[in-house]
């Protein structure tokens, strides 16, 4: 009797183990490969935290000192955790949660005080958790939940209540916890699934129903789970996996069948799981991995082997785990982790070792 209490006690011990253990290894988080299409460049953060770059240079945003445009990928830097590029400009946030940028910088959108470019990374602030960069401006949200901002601000894109341009990081808000900076319009997401936006609203890309531009954030809906900023759009996943947007319309980025600009949140899909846009086109990935894309196709961006502009989500690939929507290219990461690119190649950026456009993805070779 007392042999087989021990037993029943032993087996209730193993099984309790095996679940832990199980419940562990679901915890822990693979590693994902991090792309980023900037305006005439690429950024690739493999799982090692080694970052490539290859594309534009101009202004030195690929930050390895030069201005010398690249068609491959090349190391950039090492101990990386989170990219985000802008127009002409790059973000990098470290692992010790250090931010750096280089690259243009005549508007202060690096945040270091000075309007001076940058070939190289230069270190900004210490503290930081999550990065954006718009096309001459730039978000940040600190460990703190506390949002910053500096760079361009002629439409109140900044939310710090003004017009003026800032070279050093101002704090705008609290209690956020996400941000998308665009051209001219902001978005961000509170702690409590908020969403709140300011900037340009002259296509109605706030989603307030009006066209009225905003120096400070306002509210604008509730029950929002992801959000992107467009030129002069803007997309919305909400809790539910809908997907929802607003804004400038006229190659049909809003993906509702029209070429008609939009001033409040519509619906155009269920069953998506991410979203990414950029400039004038719009990606997303459906819960079954398929990747559709609707907008501005003239330099083949959309990746379906045509030039044609689409006012509707048309369905592009499958087995997609990651995309990007770039201001003229795509980027994606196939479930193999490999990455593929497509639409405008006048700078290398699509990083295939030439300068050549292309209207369906092509594969990009990682150090």
């Amino acid at each position: 009797m007392k042999r087989s209490i021990y037993s029943t006690i032993l087996l209730l011990i193993i099984g309790i183990s095996l679940i832990s253990c199980k419940k562990d290894k679901t915890a822990i988080e693979e590693p994902q490969i991090q792309i980023l299409a900037g305006g005439t460049f690429t950024l690739v953060l493999k799982t090692d935290n080694s970052l490539f770059g290859c594309g534009g240079n101009d202004y030195g945003q690929l930050g390895n000192g030069t201005n010398t445009n690249r068609n491959t990928l090349i190391n950039i830097a090492d101990g990386i955790k989170s990219i985000s590029g802008g127009g002409y400009h790059t973000l990098v946030l470290k692992t010790d949660n250090s931010l750096w940028a280089c690259g243009y910088n005549v508007y202060g959108q690096l945040g270091d005080g000075t309007n001076t470019n940058r070939s190289s990374l230069v270190k900004i602030a210490d503290g930081i958790k999550s990065i954006s960069a718009g096309i001459f401006y730039t978000l940040v949200l600190k460990t703190d939940n506390s949002l910053w901002a500096c760079g361009r601000n002629d439409n109140g894109q900044l939310g710090d209540g003004t017009t003026t341009d800032k070279n050093s990081l101002v704090k705008v808000a609290d209690g956020i916890k996400a941000i998308s900076a665009g051209s001219r319009h902001t978005l961000v997401l509170k702690t409590d699934n908020s969403l709140w936006a300011c900037g340009n609203n002259y296509y109605g890309q706030l989603g307030d129903g009006t066209t009225t531009n905003r120096n400070n954030l306002i509210k604008i809906a509730d029950g929002i789970k992801n959000i992107s900023t467009g030129e002069s759009h803007t997309l919305v996943l909400k809790l539910d996996n809908s997907f929802w947007v607003c804004g400038y319309n006229s190659f049909g980025q809003l993906g509702d069948g029209t070429t008609t600009n939009s001033s409040s949140l519509v619906k155009i899909a269920d069953g998506i799981k991410a979203i990414s846009t950029n400039s004038n086109h719009s990606f997303v990935l459906k819960t079954d991995n398929s990747l559709w894309a609707c907008g501005r196709n003239d330099n083949g961006q959309l990746g379906d082997g045509t030039t044609t502009n689409s006012p509707s989500l048309i369905k592009i690939a499958d087995g997609i785990k990651t995309i990007c929507a770039g201001r003229y290219h795509s980027l994606v990461v196939k479930s193999d982790n490999s990455i593929w690119s497509c639409g405008s190649n006048l700078d290398g950026q699509l990083g295939d070792g030439s300068n050549s456009n292309r209207n369906s993805f092509v594969p990009i070779t990682i150090p």
